[in-house]
């Protein structure tokens, strides 16, 4: 373009229809990986990215503002209290829940990636265009101007036509790493709903192994781990599992709501799921996961009698919230029907 300057707006042009072209074969590479069945419709955290709520509320997190080019190096730790990051994730958690965990049915197969190299080559798009529209906003026309280099006059049509791709390339980019992040969580429910919904925790032996799905969880995010770790910024591959130890919590105390009955023995089990998770996670993340510690303590209070529970509520305060005290005493009553419980649970429902 400087050296043949009457041409500059044909040779523009022809990088442009090039960006046009890459750009559709990107994107067709995204959608041979998130589409399923001859109907094109799209695994979950697919539709999940692409959803205008839910992908406005995760962009505004600290977590994803923290990797922004811009002004984001030390925000994860010192904009949010520990409060308010716990607020936060309880409203991701939520968001999720409300959206999966529901008492009709299972995730279908088939709407999760469960080739972890696809997981790879999602994160490798990302990784890749990221820096390809860094390295074309510095080569852009506005921004030679602005370092002062002279640059030949062209349409302002071409210019709005390249800055376009150039955000069509970021929008992808963004787009994967937040499929990313919500598929590892999609996994959680995929092989913890299971865990409450179809396993027998009122059975007559102490079984000392995690739940089968438990096990298949652990190895799935291993795997996982293990894929992404070597194809994302050590920042982005935090992103994708920080919190992770928060949501799983969440899913196993919501899940209580599916347990049909539960002894002394379903107890342990569950107590040993749970640690076996907490164990897995503090692996990958190098962090305590402490959250999974409340969702133990939340069982094991099926230890006690609903009336020791109710006192304990009054002398220390509450550890949960009222509907998570309702759900533990109506489990309380399905395992032991015709018990005290039940003018409790008749008064609470």
């Amino acid at each position: 373009m400087h050296d043949l300057p009457d041409y500059a707006e044909q040779f523009l042009n022809m990088i442009c229809k090039i960006l046009e072209e890459y750009r559709d074969t990107c994107h067709s590479a995204y959608r041979g990986i998130v589409q399923y069945d001859s109907d094109e419709k799209r695994i979950i955290s697919a539709m999940w990215a692409k959803d205008e709520d839910i992908s406005r509320f995760l962009r505004s997190l600290p977590s994803w503002r923290s990797l922004l080019p811009t002004g984001g190096q030390e925000l994860n730790l010192t904009v949010c209290s520990e409060e308010e990051m716990r607020a936060l994730n309880l409203k991701e958690a939520m968001i999720l829940i409300s959206n999966l965990s529901t008492a009709d049915s299972l995730i279908p197969q088939q709407e999760i990636i469960t080739d972890v190299t696809q997981m790879r080559t999602v994160a490798n798009v990302h990784e890749s265009l990221e820096w390809f529209a860094y390295s074309l906003v510095s080569r852009t026309p506005s921004a030679q101007k602005s370092k002062g280099v002279d640059i030949p006059p062209v349409s302002e049509k071409t210019l709005d036509s390249l800055n376009s791709l150039v955000t069509d390339f970021q929008d992808l980019a963004e787009i994967c790493l937040l499929l990313l992040h919500l598929e590892v969580r999609v996994h959680c429910f995929y092989y913890l709903l299971p865990v409450a919904k179809q396993s027998n925790y009122a059975g007559p032996i102490d079984d000392l192994d995690p739940d089968s799905n438990v096990l298949k969880l652990n190895k799935d995010l291993s795997n996982m781990e293990e894929v992404l770790s070597l194809s994302l910024q050590p920042k982005k591959f935090k992103y994708i599992f920080e919190s992770l130890g928060y949501l799983v919590a969440s899913i196993l105390i919501n899940s209580i709501q599916f347990l049909k009955k539960m002894n002394e023995n379903g107890i342990k089990k569950m107590c040993r799921n749970i640690f076996a998770i907490q164990q897995n996670l503090t692996n990958i993340t190098m962090s305590r996961e402490s959250d999974l510690d409340h969702a133990r303590q939340y069982y094991e209070l099926l230890y006690m009698s609903s009336d020791a529970i109710i006192d304990g509520i009054a002398e220390k305060g509450a550890q949960f919230t009222e509907q998570e005290y309702v759900q533990l005493f109506q489990l309380q009553h399905r395992s032991q029907p015709g018990s005290a419980y039940h003018q409790f649970i008749l008064g609470a429902a």
